[in-house]
């Protein structure tokens, strides 16, 4: 039975610390004027932060360098060649295989050796003037 008490203890003044946390935020986060002011400093947050962005971008363009909206764009169009490239690859492969397998079937004949050269004599300038 002692060892409920302490557990007991510990689950009221959990219990009570909750509330005492609800009651305060429900005080604060439930006022309109809270409301007011967060979408006042979100709003104001995002002016600045798009603000610097362009003057970055500004920063940047003076120094002949991109910026990281002309990066992404850059990456996306490369992105997009790579994807006609990888096309213009597997169309190539197909109009190959088909033409190979049109051509007729698989060569199964040697080809003949080539004559060799020492039967006959090498001409030189003097025979071939004669």
């Amino acid at each position: 039975m002692a060892d409920k008490k302490p557990k007991d203890n510990q689950a009221i003044s959990i219990k009570a610390l909750e509330e005492r946390i609800n009651t305060i935020g429900r005080a604060v986060l439930g006022n309109e004027g809270f409301g007011k002011v967060m979408n006042s400093a979100v709003t104001t947050r995002s002016r600045v932060q798009r603000g610097f962005s362009d003057q970055m971008a500004r920063q940047l363009h003076f120094y002949n360098m991109p910026s990281q909206d002309d990066v992404i764009r850059l990456s996306e169009q490369c992105a997009r060649i790579e994807e006609r490239v990888v096309r213009i690859e597997t169309a190539i492969l197909q109009l190959t295989n088909s033409s190979t397998a049109q051509s007729g079937p698989p060569r199964t004949r040697r080809p003949k050796k080539a004559k060799s050269t020492a039967a006959r004599p090498k001409r030189t300038r003097s025979a071939k003037k004669e």
